[in-house]
């Protein structure tokens, strides 16, 4: 597990916290972590004096009482590798911008935060901002997760980006003593198959035979580290139901995904709608695995949206 020596937990000082501390702990002793930096982020830099004066209680919450407050979440929930180094930061400003700077500052592996896909649009908003942004990888824990999987489920459309996630899912595999993984591939028939003079359900076979001999060349490029296959074939438009139902039926299980690089267009997202309707949605922990450097920059993290 070289990849992910360097962990940072997004706290936010409430409920949820303590799964995610809890989680980030079982991370910790997978990857045998050498670093985990507990950061909170409060912004309160946009109100205005007049109304400080007013509402004293609207005060920046002091560093002191803030970091008491982190290590109490963490002496009670965190449970990391016996060498991990554990250390925390508050910071003031744009909640976003401020953990994407301290991402690439503090040369980061792996970025985790929580959600709530029964809460609010807002709670979510963060995590489906960094999954854009972020310079690293990113695991998004749902409340109520417990700190366990038995299954991984990767999701795969045989590009490079997928091919990289089923290397860190085979490594999570084996660094938790798994036997085997789950590949899910969704395939499609194209909507003008009608011209080849196949019928759907010929297309649709070659579809299937398609996407298996991809699966094998795929597989071909990927040390698996011992860690053995379960190839799931799915015919399905809607990917992110596809990926979220399976997922559901294997219990305690982590998905796993890959993160998109950037083409040519400045505009372009790290990654697709896809892993985005899995962090809305989804109730199960989600890795969204890319190479570290793959992010916007600094600017575009805080003008973007």
């Amino acid at each position: 597990m070289y990849r992910y020596k360097k962990l940072m937990v997004c706290l936010n000082l409430d409920e949820h916290d303590r799964y995610l501390v809890k989680y980030s702990g079982f991370i910790s002793r997978m990857t045998r972590s050498q670093e985990v930096l507990f950061v909170y982020v409060y912004d309160s830099f946009d109100i205005p004096e007049e109304i400080r004066k007013i509402y004293p209680q609207l005060y920046s919450p002091p560093e002191a009482m803030v970091k008491k407050q982190m290590q109490k979440i963490v002496a009670e929930h965190f449970n990391g590798h016996e060498e991990t180094a554990v250390s925390f930061k508050s910071m003031e400003g744009p909640q976003l911008g401020m953990l994407i700077s301290c991402t690439k500052n503090y040369d980061i592996d792996l970025l985790i935060v929580g959600h709530d896909p029964d809460d609010s649009a807002d709670f979510n908003w963060l995590a489906e901002k960094l999954a854009r942004k972020a310079f690293c990888s990113l695991l998004v824990i749902p409340s109520n997760t417990t700190a366990y999987f038995d299954k991984i489920l990767v999701a795969v459309d045989f590009s490079d980006h997928s091919l990289n996630a089923l290397d860190v899912a085979s490594a999570f595999a084996k660094a938790a003593n798994l036997d085997h993984l789950y590949i899910l591939n969704n395939y499609q028939v194209p909507t003008e198959h009608h011209k080849t003079g196949k019928t759907y359900e010929e297309f649709a076979y070659i579809m299937l035979e398609n996407a298996k001999s991809r699966l094998r060349l795929a597989l071909s490029k990927v040390d698996l580290k011992s860690v053995g296959i379960k190839p799931i074939f799915k015919k399905d438009k809607n990917v992110v139901s596809s990926i979220r139902n399976f997922s559901e039926s294997l219990g305690d299980a982590l998905i796993v995904v890959g993160a998109r690089g950037r083409s040519g267009n400045i505009s372009a997202i790290l990654l697709g709608s896809i892993t985005e309707g899995l962090i809305r949605t989804t109730h199960k922990p989600l890795l969204a695995v890319k190479e570290k450097g793959q992010g916007l920059n600094i600017l575009e993290a805080f003008t973007s949206q």
